[in-house]
């Protein structure tokens, strides 16, 4: 799940700030009991990662690529990774996700909300910072590199890197930094348009350029595809129309 899915569970959980958890079942490794009689003060996204406030811990929760949640329903013959029964009967279940158990100081060191992309407090003059210092590693990469854009997942990549005329194989440090600053911007307007999709019950699919796309929407020319860079993620490109810098 990418950024702007995480962002729009967030909301959804919104009406749990400030009940009490009074009961937990989970498989952990964490000491999920500490989160029993305590209240939650805030529920918030960083990137892929969902994060909820329970005084003294925070709960970090990671949906991965299958993850799933239930408010209030369950998945009939699935078995919750983790379950939060609130005062007033309100019920949270986690499935197939990674769940840990954070102090305040490990938030705070390891995870700057300002560097998400969708984040009020964003700044693409830093982000354009971060992105050059990877050198020559390929853009395909940097962008979703977690540190740097957390939120950023393949379909944002490749949306992103079309909308800017960019060619997935060039090297981070060596993209201007004014093209540089319309792919970073490219990547925060998809986000948020996705995340209005999600608001609205809509599907992303019909507004994709182009992910899974055989053909250009500019040019009419056919459209590459393959697993390039170090992670090897699928990436979709038109060779006319987007520039493989330095040229």
């Amino acid at each position: 799940m990418e950024g702007p899915g995480v962002r729009t569970i967030a909301d959804r959980f919104a009406p749990l700030v400030g009940k009490r958890v009074i009961s937990l079942d989970g498989r952990s490794r964490f000491p999920l009991h500490r989160l029993v009689d305590g209240t939650v003060a805030r529920i918030y996204p960083v990137g892929k990662l969902l994060f909820i406030d329970i005084p003294p811990c925070t709960l970090r929760v990671h949906l991965l690529m299958w993850g799933r949640y239930r408010l209030n329903d369950e998945i009939p013959g699935k078995v919750p990774k983790l379950t939060l029964t609130f005062d007033g009967g309100s019920t949270l279940r986690f499935y197939a996700s990674a769940i840990a158990l954070l102090t305040p100081e490990e938030v705070e060191k390891n995870y700057d909300p300002s560097l998400d992309p969708m984040d009020a407090a964003w700044d693409v003059k830093r982000a354009i910072r971060l992105v050059e210092g990877k050198g020559r590693e390929w853009i395909c990469d940097t962008l979703m590199d977690q540190v740097i854009l957390p939120g950023v997942g393949n379909v944002i990549k490749n949306e992103a890197l079309f909308a800017a005329r960019v060619h997935p194989e060039s090297p981070s440090g060596r993209i201007p930094d004014g093209v540089l600053s319309r792919l970073l911007l490219a990547v925060r307007d998809f986000s948020f348009t996705w995340y209005r999709c999600d608001l609205e019950g809509k599907r992303i699919d019909p507004l994709l350029r182009i992910y899974r796309k055989r053909s250009c929407p500019e040019c009419g020319g056919k459209v590459q595809s393959g697993r390039i860079g170090c992670l090897q993620r699928i990436s979709y490109w038109c060779p006319a129309c987007q520039v493989k810098y330095p040229r």
